[in-house]
């Protein structure tokens, strides 16, 4: 049985979030004791202040060193963020997400080193091995440190979603080219989930993001911490505290039908979900249009998909020619013309990669008008 720990939590004091956080190791029997060495992985996404909840709060990241610390244990805060993996790029994450700060103040040493393993997955994905960051072979365990947040493509991004921040960038802008299918896409990230396996999972849901994330949405006050020894539990409680329905939500409804998740397996502990629940939390329309399948004709299937799936979109003014979306389409349909970014439509995936990664939030997501109406 898993154990979920859910905890008011109503801002980012290091000390109430260390207190916090001490509590719900308790509650879940987690032994640092038994470990050598852990990765913390939070989530990096971008260069991001921390009060923009595009990224993990450095005060998250801290309370926990602070108490592994006691133990003795060696740790290293590694990710790999959207786009190119260099050390130029992590180093400008770090500084900008007040990750950097924060390893310097407690001595704990941040990944710079760019190479990779290979590891085997587990489960029912194509991909049968995956690159992940070089750190994992050095360590006896993972702890995912999430943001709560909204996906355009995932719809939620959690704990689970933040295992994906292991591939090297490059690669993870492949297997968005090579894996279109929004179930196919689950089904790696649960492989993920069942072969790293995280000792630990806690979620930043303090300021959580709601809207048109991971990157674009607004920050929205939920004043929560969720701490778990299961990912997928973790993820659970926020899509229930969010009020986001299980078919609604494509990694717990993949999850069921692969047998990896049961309700009723998880224990509750802490602050009781009803307590925290909010019922407005905006979230982003399902990205498809498979409810048509096998309904209508094909021709007149695949031209109601084509004009009714949302598109991303570039806001000429406010877009600076920076390249970053050019630099992290994975069918390369974007290029820049007269220093603005322009994107084949013909070439297009849908993955929203560029919508996700751009720092000026220059690329929006178009939605046709009868779209909203039916998946409302």
């Amino acid at each position: 049985m898993s154990t979920v720990v859910i905890l008011k939590c109503e801002d980012y004091n290091p000390e109430l979030i260390c207190e916090k956080l001490q509590y719900a190791l308790k509650m879940i029997d987690f032994r640092p004791e038994n470990y050598k060495k852990l990765l913390l992985k939070p989530n990096l996404l971008m260069s991001k202040k921390p009060e923009e909840a595009t990224t993990t709060h450095p005060a998250v990241v801290e309370g926990l060193i602070n108490i592994l610390k006691k133990e003795n244990i060696d740790l290293i805060v590694a990710d790999s963020p959207g786009g190119p993996y260099n050390v130029k790029r992590l180093n400008a994450v770090y500084e900008k997400t007040g990750i950097k700060d924060v390893c310097e103040k407690t001595g704990t040493p941040l990944n710079y080193n760019t190479s990779s393993i290979e590891i085997e997955l587990k489960g029912e994905s194509k991909i049968k091995a995956l690159p992940v960051i070089y750190p994992y072979k050095e360590c006896d365990g993972v702890v995912s440190l999430a943001k709560l947040k909204t996906h355009g493509m995932a719809v939620y991004t959690g704990a689970v979603k933040n295992l994906y921040g292991m591939i090297p960038g490059g690669y993870k802008v492949e297997l968005h080219f090579r894996i279109r299918e929004i179930e196919r896409f689950m089904d790696l990230l649960l492989d993920m989930y069942e072969t790293i396996n995280p000792l630990l999972s806690i979620i930043d849901g303090v300021i959580a993001m709601e809207g048109d994330g991971p990157s674009q949405g607004t920050g929205r006050k939920l004043g929560i911490l969720i701490i778990s020894d299961d990912a997928l539990a973790a993820d659970y409680a926020a899509s229930r505290i969010i009020n986001l329905s299980k078919n609604d939500f494509p990694l717990i409804k993949r999850a069921i039908e692969r047998g990896l998740f049961k309700e009723e397996s998880i224990r509750f502990v802490g602050d009781s979900i009803d307590s925290v629940k909010v019922n407005d939390f905006k979230i982003p329309l399902k990205k498809d249009m498979t409810f048509i399948r096998g309904i209508l004709p094909r021709f007149l299937e695949i031209y109601l998909k084509e004009i009714m799936t949302p598109k991303p979109y570039v806001v000429l003014n406010q877009c600076k020619g920076c390249s970053e979306c050019y630099l992290t389409c994975p069918p390369k349909a974007i290029c820049i013309e007269d220093k603005k970014a322009k994107i084949d439509y013909k070439k297009c995936i849908k993955c929203f990669c560029c919508h996700e990664l751009c720092p000026y939030q220059a690329i929006k997501i178009r939605r046709n008008f009868i779209y909203e109406k039916l998946l409302k």
